[in-house]
């Protein structure tokens, strides 16, 4: 009573009230409903409904909230009651949460549900999958003992699937993924060694993380199925070794990234064909890549970095990065003991707007010719080259507004009381920043 209030017969105890969260209540244990015949006309409007750290609470939600929208309940191990139910349910998020919660779930109209930390759920309600089931957007993660998404498949109308850390299931390769706008698989499925790419052909978003037994990408249609995809993520997956055999068909990819693959030794064969809309290529701790595979770069390329990729930083003059009139910003990051000057002459195309180099410790000397002809440069970046101490001969054009230097303990020491030789090559420019400080 001290809760809700008491009032005449037609009382209704919070009659206005929309948000109500209860957090970190440690001790907790039961809520006690307002007057069991008359519990719906408690909280007539409440729309959101937040339990948070209430570890000791065991049941007595209550069960008729007319208007409630959003239901999430956080850390509540011992909750064994039924959820609320409301015609107007279309959230709910459940964390660290008893299985026990979802033997019966909410009837209504269930758009977003995320499921995280339920080490004992083994599967998913069967009304939560149903193909009558409005759901848009599912998140799973860190549910280790889930083996089976559906019986059936997805709903029609799932746009948005996330699933992380649940190395027990058993990606369904039979089902029909063409709602889909989006799909995140990360550090589950043991047992998927190649995925086929015909599933994903209508997906906008694919990241795909930590899946160690993962081998490939695969085309069972023998290249007929063009993706539709603006972005592909492939990161962590340590026996990664190659693409489809007659490359990556992706006619609307904008950005690619590839980071964490141990074992890759080549991208996609015929990018400058397959991926004609590509603009932005991160690659990223793949030590064995050697190439880019057969054929030029797609022209269209806008940003290009490459970080911890030495062999492939090795066979840089191989590139053609000449060849990119579209190319505006660069990062190579390498340990490659054959740099001592860089960019060699005429390597990089004179579109370059911004340029980043690190982690050369042989480099002692950045290439007069190489920088001359980049009259479009703007902004420079060097980093952890531990033995560059000449700047070009003719010094920095004029276009360049931005030097930020760090980790060049030699250079930084020649330009760090503003005068001598090198000193004058850069004065020019209006900032230059050393170890993070302007100077």
């Amino acid at each position: 009573m001290e809760f809700y209030g008491s009032g005449s017969s037609t009382f209704k105890p919070f009659e206005a009230l929309k948000v109500l969260k209860f957090r970190d209540m440690p001790d907790w244990k039961n809520w006690l409903c307002f007057d069991s015949e008359n519990e719906g006309e408690a909280f007539p409007r409440l729309e959101e409904l937040y339990i948070l750290k209430c570890p000791e609470l065991t049941g007595g939600l209550p069960i008729h909230l007319p208007s409630l929208a959003k239901l999430e309940i956080v850390e509540c191990l011992q909750l064994e009651a039924s959820l609320p139910r409301s015609p107007t349910l279309h959230q709910m998020m459940l964390t660290n949460f008893n299985e026990v919660l979802l033997n019966e779930l909410p009837s209504g109209l269930l758009q977003k549900v995320v499921l995280k930390g339920c080490v004992a759920l083994r599967s998913l309600p069967e009304g939560m999958m149903g193909s009558s089931s409005p759901l848009q957007e599912l998140e799973i993660d860190g549910c280790c003992s889930l083996m089976l998404l559906s019986d059936d498949g997805l709903p029609s109308t799932l746009e948005t699937l996330k699933i992380s850390n649940c190395k027990k299931l058993e990606f369904p390769v039979h089902f029909n993924y063409s709602s889909l706008k989006q799909l995140y698989l990360g550090n589950s499925c043991d047992s998927l060694k190649c995925f086929p790419v015909n599933l994903i052909v209508e997906i906008d978003i694919f990241t795909i993380y930590g899946f160690e037994n993962l081998e490939s990408l695969t085309d069972s249609e023998q290249h007929e199925s063009d993706s539709a995809a603006s972005i592909i993520r492939i990161e962590n997956c340590p026996n990664f070794v190659s693409f489809p055999d007659g490359g990556l068909r992706a006619q609307k990819l904008k950005t690619f990234e590839i980071n964490g693959c141990g074992s890759l030794r080549s991208l996609p064969n015929k990018m400058h064909l397959l991926l004609p809309s590509l603009k932005s290529l991160f690659i990223s701790e793949c030590p064995m890549l050697q190439s880019f595979g057969e054929g030029d770069l797609p022209t269209n390329l806008k940003s290009i970095s490459i970080k911890h990729c030495d062999k492939l930083v090795a066979s840089r003059t191989t590139w053609g990065l000449q060849k990119l009139s579209s190319l505006q910003e660069l990062y190579i990051h390498g340990k490659c003991k054959d740099m001592e000057s860089f960019p060699e002459p005429a390597s990089v195309p004179i579109t370059i707007t911004s340029l980043t180099i690190s982690g050369f410790s042989n480099m002692t000397s950045l290439d007069n010719l190489g920088l001359q002809h980049l009259t479009s440069l703007e902004s420079m970046w060097i980093y952890d080259c531990p033995n560059l101490k000449f700047l070009p001969k003719d010094g920095f054009l004029v276009s360049i507004s931005l030097l930020d230097i760090s980790k060049c303990p030699l250079l930084e020491k020649l330009l760090q009381n503003k005068k001598g030789k090198e000193w004058r090559k850069v004065a020019h420019i209006s900032h230059i920043r050393i170890t993070y400080k302007t100077i």
